[in-house]
């Protein structure tokens, strides 16, 4: 009898233990932000450089969405080439939508830990929560981009379910 519950209470430790995953340390996360293009010099809070074009995008001081606003990124391919699909969240998507309509014609710079990565041009309101943007980087970069994203965003969903 005794090895019996040996077996069952080995049994369930090792099942228990398959049940917890280890999650990434926030030092290791890649985090996205996406900052507006600044309208004039007073609002005006950095200047950033796109790593390819050199480009420089006068930009605001706050984050329209960041990591906690999206649920998803993929590789989309579209007309021009592959590039990062953000899926926003319901009430991101909502707020995002307010945004997009207010401030047409400006650009959206996507920051990455800091650094800016790629930038798109608001054309439209954006109103499907999809924010559609292309790296300054080649097809082997987009890919590690997107899944070190993917691996943020699972672990950042995974404690904010806690």
């Amino acid at each position: 009898m005794l090895k019996i519950g040996s077996y069952i209470l080995l049994a369930a430790s090792l099942a228990l233990a398959g049940c917890q995953t280890s999650s990434m340390k926030v030092s290791d996360y890649l985090r996205a932000r996406f900052i507006l293009e600044s309208s004039s010099q007073s609002d005006m809070s950095a200047l950033v450089t796109l790593p390819i074009s050199l480009v420089q995008i006068p930009v605001e001081g706050d984050a329209v969405l960041s990591e906690f606003d999206y649920y998803s990124i993929d590789i989309a391919e579209v007309a021009l080439g592959k590039c990062l699909a953000f899926t926003l969240k319901p009430a991101a998507a909502r707020e995002f939508y307010q945004i997009s309509v207010a401030n047409q014609g400006k650009r959206l710079v996507l920051v990455l830990n800091g650094e800016a990565v790629a930038a798109r041009r608001i054309d439209e309101p954006i109103a499907d929560g999809r924010v559609f943007i292309f790296l300054e980087a080649d097809d082997e970069r987009l890919a590690e981009v997107a899944n070190q994203l993917q691996k943020t965003n699972f672990d950042i969903q995974k404690k904010l379910s806690r």
